[in-house]
């Protein structure tokens, strides 16, 4: 938790703040909240959930 990524934007939701990101390292395709993410362009997140147990990771933009 609250580690940093770099990430590229794979998606972007039009109905509320944030997308889905893709890390390289780990290999990893999650949620991120946040505005103004730019389709195709990289940003830095941080890790702000991972629960094994429901297996959901969630990011958020890093500032």
């Amino acid at each position: 938790m609250g580690e940093v990524f770099d990430a590229v934007v794979i998606d972007v939701d039009e109905v509320k703040p944030g997308g889905h990101v893709q890390l390289a390292d780990p290999a990893v395709i999650a949620r991120c909240d946040g505005d103004g993410l730019p389709l195709g362009g990289r940003v830095p997140v941080r890790l702000v959930r991972a629960d094994p147990a429901t297996r959901e990771v969630r990011f958020a933009v890093a500032t």
